[in-house]
């Protein structure tokens, strides 16, 4: 895994933020060479400390998105009931979001879907006729507040 010293954190702070800018642009904010931030990036790469990249797409432009938190608490008498919930989750497009969660549920999935009556076929098809789900309880996103997946490199990395 790559060393995450100060510079690799401002790099990552400035990825998080849009993975679009260039070695150029990245090592002029952070005091390097470009081919210096280059390698850098290459390491973190390669030690999986950026998994990936991707492109956030707006819903406006899309003509609106509706959004869905759900919370899902599956059955527990099948034999690995929950692998094979994540191993299904993860392979399911509508679900942008899945967490293994703790407490009366077992996950929480971000459900993307065009409308209610998309969301509505969604769940009929994975947790209604599914034989892996107790019960879900689904809350409609009315607004994003925030939408993200910066982690806070600078508080979590403090003190270390």
């Amino acid at each position: 895994m790559a060393k995450l010293d100060e510079a690799n954190v401002q790099i990552l702070t400035l990825m998080q933020q849009n993975a679009a800018l260039t070695a150029d642009e990245i090592a002029e904010e952070v005091g390097l060479s470009a081919s210096a931030v280059q390698k850098r990036l290459r390491q973190m790469r390669a030690g999986g400390v950026i998994e990936r990249e991707a492109a956030i797409v707006s819903a406006d432009a899309l003509g609106g998105v509706s959004l869905f938190l759900v919370n899902v608490q599956l059955i527990r008498t099948k034999h690995n009931t929950i692998g094979a919930f994540r191993a299904l989750m993860g392979v399911t497009e509508e679900v942008v979001q899945c967490f293994h969660i703790s407490g009366a549920f077992d996950f929480c999935l971000l459900v993307a879907a065009k409308d209610t009556h998309g969301y509505e076929a969604f769940s009929n098809r994975l947790f209604t006729e599914d034989n892996f789900v107790a019960r879900f309880e689904t809350s409609v996103v009315l607004r994003s507040v925030k939408y993200g997946f910066a982690l806070p490199l600078e508080q979590l990395l403090a003190g270390r």
